[in-house]
């Protein structure tokens, strides 16, 4: 773990109040694996104290860059995306345990909402490495799902959306519960909402879930980030030190 200031290269907004950021970091990017994510300080007036945590959206090793994807939302990410190439950009990372590539496996990824972002990055190691992936995205609106050339570019891509503006008009488990019927050792990575977590982690499969949780210092000192699992030694754990990343069956949902 590293702090960086960090020269902004780009920042594009993608579709309707979601933005990407893109900055100078190359040890960061030589570090960054999937399913980890950064603390980033908004600066500016009005600027909030505690930093925002992203997970890591894109890494370019050549370029020696990161990029995060987030939703304009409320005071600090309204102060992200006002960023201009050449500003500087106070960032931590990268932080907490990724996802367990396993080899082998039939690999899924099951993205929801703002869940999606940080599994762009897996699904391009998965196809670096030469491996098949299937990738099922999910959104209450077509204009919800960002970036979905780029993860075309990786696999086999289902969308769902509540409204049904973009693919089927259905919850994720709908498509996910019928693609397991015709796949072999299957392996989920999936990354959204608590709710559609719960359900993922009820399909029949190895799921592997990353826990979008509020996490103010990144790396459990404030203990604000707490998840309840399964174990006889301790209640909980911190999303952000011991995460955000874990085994779907030793989460009690």
């Amino acid at each position: 773990m590293k702090n960086y200031k960090a020269k902004v290269l780009e920042n594009i907004q993608v579709s309707k109040d979601i933005y990407r950021v893109k900055f100078a970091a190359p040890a960061f990017a030589k570090e960054a694996r999937p399913g980890q994510f950064m603390e980033v300080l908004p600066v500016g007036a009005g600027a909030p104290f505690l930093r925002r945590p992203f997970g890591v959206h894109t890494v370019d090793i050549k370029e020696g860059s990161v990029s995060f994807l987030f939703k304009k939302v409320g005071r600090g990410t309204a102060l992200l995306s006002a960023l201009k190439p050449g500003e500087i950009l106070d960032v931590t990372g990268a932080l907490g345990k990724g996802f367990e590539i396993k080899k082998g496996k039939t690999h899924i990824i099951a993205g929801g909402g703002m869940g999606i972002a940080p599994l762009l990055f897996l699904a391009q190691v998965l196809k670096a490495q030469g491996e098949s992936v299937k990738i099922f995205l999910a959104a209450r609106t077509a204009q919800e799902i960002p970036c979905l050339e780029d993860f075309k570019k990786c696999g086999e891509v289902t969308i769902s959306t509540d409204d049904g503006t973009l693919g089927e008009k259905c919850f994720i488990d709908t498509p996910l519960t019928r693609a397991l019927k015709t796949l072999n050792n299957p392996v989920i990575y999936a990354c959204g909402p608590h709710a559609m977590l719960r359900c993922v982690a009820g399909l029949k499969a190895e799921v592997q879930v990353s826990l979008e949780e509020k996490m103010a210092c990144g790396f459990g000192v404030c203990q604000g980030c707490p998840v309840e699992v399964k174990n006889k030694d301790t209640k909980y754990k911190m999303v952000c030190k011991e995460g955000p990343v874990f085994n779907a069956e030793d989460i009690v949902w």
